[in-house]
């Protein structure tokens, strides 16, 4: 029996290949894992996966009791999942929160900017229209030179 505790890298992980088979069961919506997307397929991954989160808020609205706080529970699944596609297509590395913040879930970009997609997730899934294909651009853009 293995007692090694998986690393945070390795739960964020797991985290978003169970989000993938969720949105699969709950929408019918293939998702592409993390570990398939490449650079020419983020896009296309990102743009599926905000379809899907689309059909949760959707389904929340209509069956849900609370659907903001049902939309609230998607959040750290949502940015383990973006931050996976991110990791394997752009070469994004997951940063260690400070202190207590255990469910925030930050990246780095390769071109220097961080992000807290915990934050990020939040808002968008919370917009009544998510859209992850948004920030794209600038994560990906090269910074500008002063």
């Amino acid at each position: 029996m293995n007692d090694v505790a998986p690393t945070r890298d390795e739960q964020l992980a797991a985290l978003a290949r169970h989000f993938v088979a969720y949105i699969e069961q709950q929408t019918g919506a293939a998702l592409a894992e993390p570990v398939a997307v490449g650079a020419d397929g983020l896009a296309s991954a990102v743009a599926r996966l905000d379809d899907a989160l689309g059909q949760l808020a959707d389904l929340a609205s209509v069956y849900g009791t609370d659907p903001r706080a049902d939309l609230e529970a998607f959040t750290l699944p949502a940015a383990a999942l973006i931050g996976a596609y991110l990791t394997h297509a752009a070469g994004a590395s997951w940063v260690e929160p400070e202190g207590d913040a255990d469910t925030t879930v930050l990246i780095a970009m390769p071109n220097g900017l961080a992000l807290d997609l915990t934050g990020f997730a939040q808002a968008t899934l919370l917009s009544g229209r998510p859209s992850f294909s948004a920030l794209l651009p600038k994560l990906l853009a090269e910074p500008e030179l002063p």
